[in-house]
């Protein structure tokens, strides 16, 4: 592999050392390299990005480092459109990102996919998921582009390959015309088949199109070397035998009622585990299928319980996921601390407002027509309360009577933000936003909202500027808690776990919702499903406890 000159595809699993050979080869074609140019590293996700650059360090020196570009696609293709996207319709190139394009589309009637096309051609207008689709017209129409990235990049390694969308691919079989292309890909680790935009074939019609080199790992294992966590993670997805005994894995069942007792009990079990290993530090993933289960692990982790007669103290943790809708949530509940230091008008107007932003983000979000008119509703009251006007709904007249009757605060932020919470449990058209708040725990945030809402009472006897704060607060918390690497224990659902490694996974199955097999949604042998647990299972180290319902069918059926 260190010596083919032309075109690699190397495939293997979970720990083959796809990643190290990359950096190897790269590692020997840095002394060749000329002033200005480097080595391409193209991931999905921040989080396999930085995995890529904690393994340059123990591969490549200080000055090696400095030339090895690594970045997502979408970060590429971002620095592409700035510099070319002129190209496309002799226009500059502008970037809407999602959080505003989420708002854009819910409040679009027609066909936003055309919407975009014609912004993109006529404005210069780009969302995310346009990057990919934009760069690859500008590297497949302009050989001069090609050649200067050609230039500057004599590799390209390409991670997740068989995860590539068509978009993505046209980017890469451009380039290979200018520079050697490097795959890396795990067949039995795409995961995101949904999108009509992956090929399952992809694979073949690469080799068939590149004809590279192709080596396959398959068998080597350096994550979990004494390979008992691959085989059973390969059991599962094939649906063949489960081998036996297994040490590395172990599953659990729990009780009606003894969900909460036992994930709780699996987190301890699993630091014991670690900590007879000799693992300092350990990281450990709580794994599950949905993000309400997600929500629901996070409350349990933070409570007590009682497992066989033994006191469970909270566990302390951070969750991973896409946390708009409660940052959203959190905000209109600092509307409500505002309250005692504004007229009812303003108050009523400012809240329904935030109430408004909540479900235009959720409609943004989910796509559903309820929370697209709830947002229309509450924009219209906000704006009849400003010019004076009346409200016409049942849940806008509940918003507008909730600020009437107001809130009692006494200048301890804890106090004050659960007295809030209960206005909003209270006041039946606010009672989602009141779930969505409970996960604000989620953020790390606690700290820093309750030093400034305590400076902000210290100074005016009141909470003013509060959903200024909060929202500055959580957002800089979610930047921090992305970019930063995995540590202690965490919770998320599969699909954000993969690229991550840690030293143990839990996997947990719920007895209601976030079935592992789920027949409403896919036929048995339910091959996607397996596929998605294989690479859950795959991303510990050292163990694995999976936890299911007493009832469960067996992860092996044959």
């Amino acid at each position: 592999m260190l010596a083919e000159p032309g075109h690699l595809l190397v495939m293997g699993g979970p720990g083959s050392g796809k990643t190290t050979i990359a950096l190897l080869k790269a590692q020997k074609i840095i002394p060749t390299l000329s002033a200005g140019q480097e080595v391409l590293f193209l991931s999905f996700s921040r989080a396999a990005v930085r995995q890529v650059l904690t393994r340059c360090k123990s591969i490549l020196t200080r000055n090696e480092r400095q030339v090895i570009e690594v970045q997502t696609y979408h970060s590429f293709c971002l620095e592409c459109l700035r510099s070319y996207g002129r190209l496309l319709n002799g226009l500059q190139t502008r970037i809407i990102y999602p959080d505003v394009e989420r708002l854009e589309r819910a409040e679009f009637d027609g066909d936003w996919s055309q919407e975009l096309a014609r912004r993109a051609e006529a404005e210069g207008i780009f969302v995310f998921d346009q990057f990919a689709g934009a760069m690859a017209d500008i590297v497949e129409g302009c050989a001069a582009v090609r050649a200067l990235l050609g230039r500057k990049y004599p590799l390209v390694i390409v991670d997740e390959f068989q995860d590539t969308n068509d978009d993505q691919w046209r980017i890469v079989a451009a380039l290979s015309q200018v520079t050697n292309i490097f795959c890396l890909a795990d067949p039995d680790q795409s995961i995101f088949q949904y999108d009509p935009k992956v090929d399952p074939l992809r694979l073949k019609k690469a080799q068939a199109f590149l004809k590279p080199k192709a080596v396959d790992l398959a068998g080597d294992n350096h994550r979990s070397p004494n390979g008992g966590i691959l085989a059973f993670a390969d059991a599962v997805m094939n649906n063949t035998a489960l081998p036996s005994p297994c040490g590395e894995v172990t599953q659990h069942s729990y009780p009606p009622r003894g969900f909460g007792a036992t994930v709780h009990a699996a987190v301890i079990w699993m630091f014991s585990k670690l900590a007879k290993a000799k693992i300092t530090n350990p990281t450990i993933a709580v794994l599950t299928r949905s993000n309400p289960l997600v929500a629901d692990i996070s409350i349990i982790l933070g409570q007590q319980h009682t497992y066989k007669d033994q006191t469970l103290k909270p566990i302390s943790h951070e969750v991973i996921w896409d946390a708009e809708l409660s940052a959203a949530a959190a905000v209109v509940l600092a509307s409500i601390l505002e309250w005692p230091r504004q007229n009812v008008r303003d108050a009523q107007a400012q809240t329904l407002r935030l109430v408004s932003a909540y479900y235009r983000l959720k409609a943004a979000t989910d796509g559903t027509l309820l929370a697209k008119n709830l947002g229309r509703q509450f924009g219209e009251a906000a704006t009849a309360i400003s010019i004076g006007g009346k409200l016409r709904t049942k849940k806008t007249k509940e918003v507008a009577a909730a600020v009437e009757a107001g809130v009692h605060l006494v200048g301890d932020p804890v106090t004050d933000w659960r007295a809030a919470s209960r206005v909003l449990a209270q006041t039946p058209a606010l009672v989602e936003i009141q779930r969505q708040v409970r996960l604000i725990r989620l953020f790390r945030a606690t700290d820093a909202l309750g030093q400034g809402l305590a400076d902000s009472w210290v100074a005016t006897g009141g909470y003013a500027g509060t959903t200024v704060l909060v929202k500055k607060v959580l957002d800089k918390e979610r930047l921090i808690s992305a970019e930063q690497d995995p540590q202690g224990v965490l919770v998320m659902n599969i699909h954000k776990s993969k690229g991550k490694e840690f030293d143990g996974v839990i996997l947990v199955e719920g007895a209601f919702k976030s079935f592992f097999f789920d027949d409403r949604s896919e036929k048995p042998p339910f091959p996607q499903s397996r596929r998605l647990l294989r690479v859950a299972i795959t991303r510990a180290r050292q163990r694995v406890a999976i936890i299911r319902p007493s009832n469960s069918a067996p992860l092996s059926v044959l």
